[in-house]
């Protein structure tokens, strides 16, 4: 693929029910310094009137999925989405809680080749600073996405990003993963006691343990997987039973979530709706 001056970047905006932050992040992604870009809402299935809103925007194209998919999933239909447009030459992918500059995406354009994954200086809304690879505003070149493929939707949610966009890419494919520290923007959330919902540690401790066994074998070897697996393991759990409320049903599904990761069952197997 023959990269222009002026590369056609594809957007790829993830939102589920939180239509004030997709309004604000919408607003970022369009007032950007460098114009020569398709911006794509893909929608989790929002029931907050997320659907409504952006049936009547202007000069976005969406999609809307059936039910909620997750981040993996959302990210899958995304850049598959893009993928299969010959005229992109990069995606800018980032959830709806992520504000980017006004001249975040072209600093980033600024450093940009074919063969580097680029990701821009972010913190939260604590200022606390992010400096990995996440769906805070990485930039990807098509062709890499063409190499590497798509993002595991099995997942569905936790570490998906961190798989796709850290071992998948720099590991498996030794691909340079850069930062650019004059591309910035901020990943508006903070995470504070009881912030997870019993769900969440079904996933986290399911993802963990299925990441850290089985996705790292090309750079680590069985003892570091497992010292590494129960490392985070050890500290989630820990977490869970001094900082969290509603401890019985969230052990509960900590202790599923760990079961399922060593017998690599994967998929939306629970359902954040119900809980």
């Amino acid at each position: 693929m023959a990269y222009n001056k002026s590369p056609r970047v594809g957007v790829v905006i993830l939102t589920y029910n939180r239509l004030n932050l997709l309004e604000i992040a919408l607003c970022k992604v369009k007032n950007q310094s460098y114009t020569n870009m398709q911006i794509l809402v893909v929608d989790n299935d929002s029931t907050d009137g997320t659907r409504a809103y952006l049936s009547a925007q202007k000069n976005i194209n969406t999609l809307f999925l059936d039910f909620n998919t997750g981040p993996a999933g959302g990210f899958y239909y995304g850049i598959k989405y893009f993928k299969e447009k010959e005229e992109i030459d990069y995606l800018w992918l980032m959830d709806d809680d992520f504000f980017p500059a006004r001249t975040c995406l072209e600093n980033l354009l600024h450093t940009a080749s074919s063969k580097v994954v680029l990701f821009p200086f972010v913190r939260n809304k604590d200022f606390q600073t992010k400096n990995n690879p996440a769906w805070w505003g990485v930039l990807l070149p098509v062709g890499v996405v063409n190499k590497i493929g798509l993002p595991d939707k099995e997942l569905f949610f936790w570490g998906e990003d961190t798989e796709y966009l850290k071992y998948r890419i720099e590991e498996v494919h030794q691909i340079p993963c850069k930062w650019v520290s004059s591309a910035k923007g901020v990943h508006f959330a903070t995470r504070g006691k009881n912030s997870r919902s019993a769900w969440r540690y079904y996933y986290e401790a399911r993802n963990n343990i299925y990441i850290r066994l089985y996705v790292r074998k090309n750079k680590l070897n069985l003892p570091q997987r497992l010292y590494k697996a129960f490392k985070f393991w050890l500290f989630l759990l820990g977490g869970l039973l001094f900082k969290e409320n509603e401890k019985f049903i969230k052990l509960k599904l900590f202790i599923l979530g760990t079961f399922h990761g060593v017998t690599k069952k994967l998929g939306k197997t629970i359902d954040p709706s119900d809980y």
